[in-house]
């Protein structure tokens, strides 16, 4: 366990060798939460955080409670990241065989379109 204090403008310093553990860099986003002990629970926010809100409300909108939402968020952003990683491999074989557009084909299939 580290001991920190919080200074005079409420900032603390979080010390070399945990941030060296938890792999925590300048300009990291962290996420501060309160749990139901008073405990400061601190994650570093990943490429994923930023979509719970959208998957905590898309939860809520499929009609499960909150006790529900708060276990499946983690199985959703699990799920999604696979999806993700699985379009990248698909997309890492189209250009090894060289299935794939340009940008500036793109563009022109667009422009077509709108013609």
């Amino acid at each position: 366990m580290f001991t920190v204090t919080i200074n005079d403008r409420g900032q603390i310093t979080i010390p070399k060798e945990l941030r060296k553990k938890a792999n925590l860099n300048s300009k990291d986003n962290l996420g501060i939460e309160l749990d139901e002990q008073g405990r400061l629970i601190i994650t570093k926010k990943d490429i994923l955080s930023d979509l719970e809100d959208l998957i905590r409300r898309d939860l809520v909108s499929e009609g499960h409670s909150v006790y529900e939402v708060e276990t499946l968020v983690s199985r959703r952003k699990r799920e999604l990241g696979q999806a993700l990683l699985k379009m990248s491999a698909d997309a890492e074989s189209e250009i090894a065989k060289g299935e794939y557009s340009s940008l500036e084909e793109l563009k022109r299939e667009l422009d077509n379109e709108e013609q």
